[in-house]
């Protein structure tokens, strides 16, 4: 893991002046955290992975942040390293530098129109993939699956044992939804609030696109809408007008456009039960609660599915 001391190691390996200082972490996601470094020509995010990447996967969603900025989206500039590398190990840990972008806390309550023009600008940049779309966009978990991490999670003494009972037949009803992505695109995949946040300044900014791959803009529509339609048809209906009036590919008129949304709900759910069952007791268990705790908080259900296409039809 990076140290404040490892400072003028990250600066020498992107050829950024020292001296330099690390501070953070500054933030923290599932798989990584983020550190700032300050240099005399300017201020990074340093982006550490908790688990080491295939330094080579890690540079694959170079090409559609720089096609994504070329639409107008406003998104931190990637630092190569002076051999034009993405990624890079410091002191044994892989990192990737960016351009430090002011950031608010998340919140759901963004300028819809703002987000509308931003997906748009992202679908407009994202070339047609032939290649197939992953599991956790594009299935459900099934009944028996679902019935049965109750089973293990009601056996383990988990704390949201109760709120995953109450949730299991919506849970298994809203996968009814699902179908096949139709006409993927290099998409970013990961449109949550976390990842679409404020500046400073008030515009909407996009982060972290290392889950990008195939996935139907319909689909990633459909997933914006609920994360920031905020179960409110009018910010719903202004998200989706924006999107379409700046040229956005997607259109959502059925069920099944929020097959994606649907499928990450299921594979976030199982996840983080299924660790905290094999987790021992302590910060980590009482993590992966929280991050499931997110779902029954926030349900996707048919009938937040059916209200959102009400709004925008």
């Amino acid at each position: 893991m990076l140290e404040p001391s490892a400072a003028a190691a990250v600066a020498d390996a992107y050829g950024l002046p020292s001296p330099a200082r690390l501070t953070g972490p500054v933030a923290r996601g599932q798989l990584g955290q983020v550190w700032r470094l300050d240099t005399a020509h300017g201020s990074y995010a340093v982006k550490e992975w908790f688990a080491a990447p295939d330094l080579a996967d890690a540079s694959r969603d170079a090409e559609l942040v720089e096609a994504a900025r070329s639409h107008g989206v406003l998104t931190p500039e990637i630092v190569r390293t002076p051999r034009g590398a993405v990624a890079t190990t410091v002191d044994g840990t892989a990192v990737r530098v960016f351009g430090w972008v002011d950031l608010r806390a998340r919140s759901r309550r963004l300028d819809p129109a703002q987000v509308g023009r931003t997906v748009a600008g992202l679908h407009r940049a994202g070339p047609r993939s032939v290649d197939g779309v992953d599991n956790w966009f594009a299935t459900g978990f099934g009944e028996q699956s679902w019935r049965e991490l109750f089973r293990r999670v009601t056996d383990e003494g988990a704390p949201f044992a109760g709120q995953l009972g109450a949730l299991v037949d919506e849970l298994v009803a809203v996968e009814s939804v699902i179908e096949p992505h139709e006409a993927p695109i290099a998409c970013h995949r990961d449109l949550w609030a976390d990842n679409v946040l404020a500046t400073a300044d008030g515009r909407v900014c996009v982060i972290d696109f290392e889950n990008m791959g195939p996935a139907d803009p319909s689909q990633e529509l459909a997933m914006v809408l609920f994360e920031f339609g905020n179960d409110d048809p009018s910010r719903a209906r202004r998200l989706h007008t924006a999107y379409r009036e700046a040229g956005g590919p997607g259109r959502v008129t059925r069920r099944g456009h929020f097959t994606m949304l649907v499928a990450e709900q299921a594979h976030i759910g199982q996840l983080a039960c299924s660790r905290w069952v094999g987790t021992p007791a302590g910060s980590e268990r009482e993590r992966l609660a929280a991050w499931f705790l997110e779902i029954p908080e926030d349900p996707v259900t048919l009938a937040r599915i059916d209200r959102i296409l009400a709004a925008v039809a």
